[in-house]
């Protein structure tokens, strides 16, 4: 596994991207209170990877993670100004049914249509031709999503931009991030 400071890479035409949820996060949900740098460090490097023609691949998998992770962010903030439960039957028995639901369904809808999807290259990751075995192991640090990110852009040598630690245990990926301790591996 190669592990890049985002603060020295600079993309280049023949490059392939993959933007883990964490950073489409920092870069697109406004309410999330992210540090400045961090979101700064991020844009950057996306604007640089769209000025330079390189690629950006998008899976299904990470469309359903961005989605589920951008609602249910927005719920627990909103539970919060609202003094709402944070549980998941409030949420789907009172959330749900609200215009703010609605409204945060548009937001998401208007961010994948306008910002996100006229710069990626929606990718078909081939499920059937995964390896289990590679995806489940070690179990001890198993996180599925992200061992599908790795799996499927293995196969197109292409770099993981991600601040997660958790890629940590992943073998031959190329890590583009600004997550200090994964820099010190």
């Amino acid at each position: 596994m190669s592990v890049i400071s985002i603060k020295t890479h600079r993309p280049r035409k023949n490059d392939i991207y993959f933007f883990d949820c964490n950073v489409l996060m920092y870069l697109f949900y406004p309410n999330g209170g992210y540090a400045k740098d961090l979101i700064s460090s991020y844009s950057n490097l996306l604007t640089g990877v769209i000025k330079s023609g390189a690629k950006i691949y998008f899976t299904d998998v990470l469309l359903s993670e961005f989605i589920n992770t951008y609602i249910q962010t927005e719920f627990h903030r909103l539970a919060a100004l609202n003094h709402w439960p944070h549980n998941k039957a409030f949420f789907k028995t009172n959330f749900k049914p609200t215009q703010d639901y609605k409204d945060v369904l548009m937001e998401i809808k208007t961010i994948l249509e306008r910002e996100i999807f006229p710069n990626v290259t929606l990718f078909t990751s081939k499920f059937d031709i995964i390896n289990f075995d590679e995806i489940f192991n070690p179990p001890d640090t198993f996180d599925f999503n992200d061992r599908y990110y790795a799996h499927c852009m293995r196969r197109l040598n292409a770099y993981i931009v991600t601040n997660d630690a958790d890629f940590s245990d992943i073998k031959n990926c190329n890590i583009i991030t600004n997550n200090q301790n994964l820099l010190t591996l």
